[in-house]
């Protein structure tokens, strides 16, 4: 039999059409490596000691630059200071998760509320407290990420956006940014309660600041966190699935 143009074409006419079939499942790879969303609570422990928890809720709706994620959360501390209550709520867009609002309610020994939002390079925030009420404003890079102090579920935001370099951290209740270094130390088997599971340790350090532990899964979900130098640490109470 003859070969014609036709047959010759033939061999990249099922190429093109092996690609195409092979896009929705390259797109929902990606998805699924990104996570869509997170819920639990943490235990919460200083020197070794129980002292509260964290409970939390991610939500994320859309794809790409269309993705919107809102972090929300609960957390409730007794310390030798005195009791810490936050309530705060994330609000994220575009594929980077680019942080476009922030509020957090401060209860305990010394309450306070701050709502803030983020554009044009620059975070701005309403605080007010008992005495009345203060306006803040600072730079914020492109590409921050929102890292509050006392925040666990926070995490999943570096680990989402990157394993290893360096990023800009917001820190909303201390009026700053400041960059911190990531480093990925690689896959361990962390125990878990009563089970052993594959983990991504990070290790992020804020300049000027204490090293903070990080295990993360393959959906960058935040398990564990430790900062050695304040003998913190949050750990997940059940391994999500």
């Amino acid at each position: 039999m003859p070969i014609t143009k036709e047959m010759m074409r033939l061999p990249q006419k099922l190429g093109v059409a092996v690609l195409v079939a092979a896009l929705p499942l390259a797109s929902t790879t990606a998805r699924a490596q990104t996570g869509g969303g997170d819920q639990g609570t943490f235990q919460v422990l200083i020197g070794g000691r129980p002292v509260g928890s964290e409970e939390f809720t991610i939500q994320e709706t859309g794809a790409g630059e269309n993705t919107e994620i809102v972090a929300s959360g609960r957390v409730s501390l007794r310390l030798p200071t005195g009791s810490l209550e936050l309530s705060p709520r994330l609000r994220t867009t575009g594929f980077q998760a680019q942080p476009v609002s922030y509020q957090v309610d401060i209860g305990g020994s010394s309450p306070q509320k701050i709502v803030g939002t983020l554009g044009n390079g620059r975070f701005s925030a309403r605080i007010v407290t008992q005495t009345g009420e203060q306006l803040r404003e600072y730079v914020a890079a492109n590409g921050g990420v929102v890292l509050d102090e006392g925040l666990a579920h926070h995490y999943y935001f570096i680990a989402r956006r990157l394993r290893d370099g360096r990023v800009p951290i917001l820190v909303p209740r201390e009026n700053r940014q400041v960059m911190a270094t990531v480093r990925s130390r690689g896959e361990e088997r962390v125990q878990i309660g009563s089970k052993t599971v594959p983990l991504f340790r990070l290790v992020v350090v804020p300049d000027g600041g204490e090293e903070r532990h990080v295990w993360v899964d393959a959906l960058s979900r935040v398990i564990k966190v430790e900062i050695p130098a304040r003998d913190y640490s949050a750990v997940r109470t059940a391994v999500p699935d």
